[in-house]
C-alpha cells in the first residue's frame, strides 16, 4: 500500500499536510488532514510505516502529528493495522503541492 503525504501548507510552527491512500486502481482515497510540529516534519522521501497500537511509526521512529480530533486518529490507524495485518508493506510517500 503506498501512502501520500501532502505538504499544503506552511506555517513558523510546522506544516500542514493531507495524508492520501494511493490507489491507482480504484482512485486515491483522502485519509485526514494532520498538522506536523515543524521539528517533525519529514524529508520529501519514501518511508517504510509500521502502525503497532502505539500510533504510526515511520522507520522506527513515532510520530507525533496533529490529528483534527481522535476519532479520525483513531479510524486512520485502525485502518493501516488492518492493512497490516494482511502482511500488506505500507510505504510513505512525502510530497509538497
Amino acid at each position: 500500500m503506498l501512502l501520500t503525504l501532502i505538504k499544503t501548507r506552511e506555517t513558523r510552527y510546522g506544516v500542514h499536510a493531507v495524508l492520501i491512500e494511493t490507489n491507482h486502481i480504484f482512485g486515491d482515497k483522502k485519509l485526514a488532514d494532520v498538522y506536523i510540529p515543524l521539528d517533525e516534519v519529514p524529508l520529501e522521501l519514501i518511508y517504510l510505516v509500521s502502525v503497532p497500537r502505539s500510533g504510526i511509526w515511520l522507520q522506527g521512529k513515532r510520530t507525533r502529528w496533529l490529528w483534527p480530533n481522535r476519532v479520525t486518529r483513531r479510524a486512520v490507524e485502525t485502518y493501516l493495522q488492518v492493512i497490516q495485518s494482511t502482511r500488506e508493506e505500507i510505504r510513505l510517500e512525502v510530497t509538497s503541492q
